[in-house]
C-alpha cells in the first residue's frame, strides 16, 4: 500500500550524496574562447566610442572613463545623453575662455589709451645711407566702442517699425489694385431677380435711367441671374475686411492711404446696392402707373357704353285710375275762380262742358264753381 524511499531528495536541490559533474576539456576551451571574444568586442566598442568622441571634443577636453567597462553597461540613450552633456560643458568652457580673453584685452586697452591713440614717430634721418632705411609701421586700428544694449534695442525697434509700415503700405496697394480690377471687370446686369413678399421670384429688367428713390422693401433673390451681383458684393465686403485688418502703426500717411481706399470701396458697394434698389422702385412705379391707366381705361369704356345705349320708353298708363294725380301747390295769391260757360247747343246726353284755365294758371281744387 505504501512505498518506502530509502533516500528522499528534493526536486529543486541536488542530493549532497551525488558526485559533482566535471566539465569536459572541450567545454572548458569553448567557454574560454567565448570569453575572449566578448573581451575583444568590448575593446572594439570602447575604441569606437573614443574615436567618435574625438570628432566632437577638442584635444584636452576628451573624457577618459575610469574603466574600460564603464560605458559597456550603459544603454545607447544614456551614452548619448552623457556625450551631449560633455559637449555642452566643453562649449561652455570655450565660451568662458573667449569671454575672459576679450575682457582682458579690453582692460589692457583701457589702461594704455595714450599709447594706442598717439602714432609712433619715426626718428629723423641724419644720413641717407641705404642701410639705415626703415619702413614706418602702420598705426594701430582703434575699434569703435560697442553700443549699449539699450541703443541696440532702440535701433532694432525702429527698423522693425519701418519694415512693418512698408509691409502695410504694400498690402494696401495690393488691395487697391484688386479693387480697381474688380471695378473695371464688373458690368451692370440687364435683369435682376427679386423675391416678393409671398415668396415668388420677380425678374425685373434694368431700365436705362432708374428712379433716384430706392425702395426699402426690395430683397434680392438667390438665383443664377443674380450670381454676378452677389459675387461682386461679397468681394467688396472681403476687401473691406482685409483693409480693416491692416494696422496703421501710428503712421499718419498709412492711415490716410487706408482711409481713402476704404472710402472708395464703400462708395462702390453703396452704388451697387442703390442700383438694384432703384430698379425695384422703378418696377413698383411702373406697376402703379399701369394700374392707374387700366382704371382710367375702364372708366372711359363705361362712359362710352352708357352714351351709346338707347333710352328706355316712358310707359303710358292704361286708365286714369292707374295714375295718381299730383295736387298742385296753392299759389301765394288767390286766383280768380273759373267761370262755367254753357254751350248754346247742348250735347245729346245733356253733358255740361267746363272750360279749364290755361296751363300757366294754377288753380286749386276748391276754386271750381258751377254757374
Amino acid at each position: 500500500m505504501f512505498s518506502f524511499y530509502p533516500r528522499p531528495q528534493s526536486y529543486y536541490s541536488p542530493s549532497p550524496y551525488q558526485t559533482y559533474h566535471q566539465p569536459s576539456p572541450y567545454a572548458r576551451a569553448l567557454a574560454q574562447q567565448q570569453q575572449q571574444q566578448r573581451a575583444r568586442a568590448i575593446a572594439q566598442e570602447t575604441e569606437r566610442q573614443r574615436a567618435a568622441r574625438s570628432r566632437y571634443f577638442p584635444e584636452g577636453y576628451d573624457y577618459q572613463p575610469e574603466s574600460d567597462e564603464e560605458d559597456y553597461y550603459l544603454t545607447p540613450r544614456q551614452r548619448a545623453f552623457i556625450e551631449a552633456k560633455r559637449r555642452q560643458e566643453a562649449l561652455e568652457q570655450r565660451r568662458q575662455a573667449a569671454a575672459r580673453m576679450a575682457h582682458e584685452n579690453a582692460m589692457e586697452q583701457a589702461r594704455n589709451p595714450e599709447k594706442e591713440s598717439t602714432p609712433p614717430q619715426s626718428p629723423l634721418r641724419r644720413s641717407a645711407s641705404p642701410s639705415a632705411t626703415r619702413t614706418p609701421t602702420p598705426p594701430p586700428v582703434v575699434s569703435p566702442p560697442s553700443p549699449s544694449p539699450e541703443l541696440l534695442e532702440e535701433a532694432a525697434t525702429k527698423i522693425q517699425t519701418k519694415y512693418r509700415i512698408h509691409r502695410s503700405l504694400r498690402a494696401i496697394s495690393e488691395l487697391a489694385s484688386q479693387f480697381e480690377s474688380l471695378k473695371s471687370t464688373f458690368v451692370n446686369p440687364t435683369t435682376i431677380d427679386y423675391q416678393a413678399g409671398d415668396g415668388t421670384i420677380v425678374s425685373v429688367p434694368v431700365p436705362a435711367t432708374p428712379t433716384s428713390a430706392p425702395a426699402e422693401s426690395a430683397k434680392l433673390a438667390f438665383t443664377p441671374t443674380n450670381v454676378p451681383l452677389h459675387t461682386y458684393s461679397e468681394l467688396l465686403s472681403r476687401l473691406l475686411v482685409a483693409l480693416d485688418g491692416v494696422e496703421s502703426r501710428g503712421d499718419r500717411g498709412l492711415r490716410e492711404r487706408r482711409r481713402s481706399v476704404v472710402r472708395a470701396v464703400e462708395a462702390e458697394a453703396a452704388r451697387v446696392e442703390a442700383l438694384w434698389r432703384s430698379v425695384w422702385a422703378s418696377h413698383l412705379e411702373q406697376e402703379q402707373q399701369q394700374r392707374v391707366n387700366e382704371e382710367e381705361e375702364e372708366v372711359c369704356a363705361m362712359v362710352v357704353d352708357e352714351a351709346v345705349a338707347p333710352l328706355p320708353e316712358l310707359a303710358t298708363p292704361e286708365s286714369e285710375s292707374d295714375v295718381e294725380p299730383e295736387l298742385p301747390t296753392p299759389p301765394a295769391t288767390p286766383a280768380a275762380a273759373p267761370e262755367l260757360v254753357l254751350s248754346p247747343e247742348p250735347a245729346q246726353d245733356d253733358a255740361v262742358i267746363i272750360e279749364m284755365p290755361e296751363e300757366d294758371e294754377k288753380v286749386s281744387g276748391d276754386d271750381f264753381v258751377l254757374v
